[in-house]
């Protein structure tokens, strides 16, 4: 503080700065909050249903966020689990997703790019 008690322009700069990471870490966790409920709300789908004619009702053809239970086959050989006995899987679909950070020349600013590869 300065002689006449007021905060200098130092601490005025570390109260701004403090509070400009708060809010974006607490965007951060909200946003991450709001994912994980997602998740917890996922339409469990049997294969055994018309998969198809659910895919055609949703909104642009896609489900976000769903667990499809069922038995399927495997094209090549079954993968192992190294944690459980017996315990067998298959992939069926593989998707790579590339993070790609991009500098905006407009407005100075980084932003993350992503490009889905599927494999």
């Amino acid at each position: 503080m300065e002689s006449g008690g007021r905060p200098s322009l130092g601490q005025f700069i570390l109260l701004g700065t403090s509070s400009v990471v708060t809010a974006v870490l607490y965007s951060v966790y909200r946003q991450k909050a709001r994912v994980a409920q997602e998740l917890k709300g996922a339409k469990k789908i049997h294969l055994g249903e018309d998969l198809k004619s659910i895919l055609s009702e949703a909104p642009g053809k896609c489900v976000p966020y769903a667990v499809i239970e069922g038995a399927v086959r495997s094209v090549k050989e079954t993968l192992n689990s190294q944690f459980v006995e017996n315990c067998k899987g298959v992939i069926q679909r593989l998707t790579l997703q590339e993070h790609k950070m991009v500098w905006n020349r407009t407005t100075h600013l980084w932003y993350v790019s992503f490009h889905p590869n599927e494999l």
